[in-house]
């Protein structure tokens, strides 16, 4: 028997009264005490006993509210320039939207008009597409080729859902992220289309890049590899990607071969973008957050509270004491 069904009818509908005045009706304690003849001290034994017993749940709806101070210790952590952690509720669709909601947001707040905006491909970047409103004119650029056969998630349309906010010119790459072979790679590269859109690699000034896990496998990329290509790359220590780029839990590149069938932009390209913001959720992804902020690539993180608690618990000191390939500053890139 529940501890309410021992509690007799009149004693409960004497509770129910309370907690509906002061609940529902916002009367103040004082008040209730008065209408209903009580001590405000029965008063308040009654809320209690409503808490206590189930009669009365509280849910706290905090969904896409920034935590400011587990922003600021998560930037420091990870000696970023700036972090922006929330709160979510829900399914990882619904973490993913609330998310891209917060990254969207971050866009919105800080490009300004004539930045160049370099985007690559992810659900939560699709997600984040997906929530902007509008932005200042900017060109919007594709950073990857595409992956996988879903339109809706394609690296095209996130561009072209990004460019539409901002009025500007989008570039994108209609080819896709991975061929067979480095010669393919190449005479993809001078096609006119893939060429034009490449040759803005340079002029990026704000990046947004996914984070793809490889261990555990929470990556589009993996996904659609061969097996073969996946398993010789995790024998390789691949641990996590952005934009195609691989890096290994030291926050070294690897796969320096693979990089070049690949379609995209390149670590070194990547590196001297101004501001690279990654966008990522879930604390199964902390190793490969982890990873990619010991390489230097990232100057930004979008993520919410169960994925910054992760990356809190272990330290950005590399593993095995070496030191990442990158050091993010604009115009500056370490082998």
């Amino acid at each position: 028997m529940s501890d309410l069904a021992r509690i007799s009818t009149a004693d409960r509908r004497l509770m129910a009264t309370v907690a509906r005045r002061f609940y529902i009706d916002d009367a103040s304690k004082v008040e209730i005490a008065k209408e209903l003849g009580l001590s405000r001290f029965k008063v308040a034994r009654l809320l209690d006993q409503a808490k206590s017993t189930g009669m009365v749940t509280i849910t706290l709806r905090d969904a896409g509210f920034v935590d400011d101070a587990m922003s600021t210790q998560l930037s420091a952590h990870l000696q970023l320039r700036e972090a922006v952690v929330i709160e979510t509720l829900g399914t990882e669709a619904e973490v993913r939207r609330q998310v891209g909601a917060a990254a969207a947001h971050l866009l919105t707040e800080t490009l300004h008009a004539g930045d160049v905006l370099g985007l690559a491909w992810g659900r939560t970047l699709t997600a984040m597409t997906e929530e902007l409103t509008a932005l200042p004119p900017v060109s919007v650029v594709q950073l990857t080729g595409a992956v996988g056969s879903d339109l809706a998630e394609s690296p095209v349309e996130v561009v072209r859902k990004a460019s539409l906010s901002a009025g500007g010119k989008a570039h994108a790459i209609f080819a896709p992220l991975v061929v067979e072979d480095a010669a393919t790679a190449a005479a993809l590269r001078r096609q006119n289309d893939v060429a034009s859109a490449m040759h803005l690699f340079g002029q990026v000034t704000v990046a947004v890049v996914a984070v793809g896990s490889w261990d555990p496998p929470i990556s589009q990329l993996r996904e659609v590899l061969p097996e073969a290509d996946r398993a010789a790359l995790a024998a390789r220590g691949v641990q996590a990607e952005v934009a195609g780029i691989l890096i290994d839990c030291h926050g070294r590149l690897v796969g320096e071969d693979f990089a070049e069938r690949c379609l995209s932009i390149s670590a070194a390209e990547l590196a001297r973008v101004p501001r690279v913001i990654a966008v990522a959720a879930g604390a199964d992804k902390a190793e490969a957050v982890l990873a990619v902020a010991r390489s230097g690539l990232l100057s930004s993180l979008v993520t919410d509270r169960p994925l910054a608690e992760a990356v809190l618990a272990q330290p950005l000191a590399n593993p095995s004491g070496g030191g990442g390939s990158f050091n993010h500053e604009p115009g500056s890139f370490d082998v």
